[in-house]
């Protein structure tokens, strides 16, 4: 599904990254750096859920076409 390559972040991401690094070691304001932190760590929480959403759906798009092309009705289920 995915490739090594995949994992490399292109060069713009790359140039951000290091960007953001050096201000990082620069920062010398504690609250700066852990307000920061916690914002960084409610994206990466919010990031992973909707990858795992992404996923679910994904995977019962391919078991729904599979139980279709074999015959098997597939019951719909309601959104909550």
């Amino acid at each position: 599904m995915l490739k090594p390559g995949d994992f490399d972040l292109p060069l713009e991401k790359e140039l951000r990254l290091q960007v953001i690094k050096k201000e990082i070691k620069e920062c010398s304001s504690i609250e700066a750096l852990r307000e920061n932190l916690l914002t960084c760590a409610e994206s990466l929480m919010k990031y992973q859920h909707v990858c795992g959403k992404l996923a679910e759906e994904n995977l019962k798009g391919f078991v729904n076409e599979f139980f279709t092309t074999m015959g098997i009705e597939v019951l719909e289920e309601s959104d909550e």
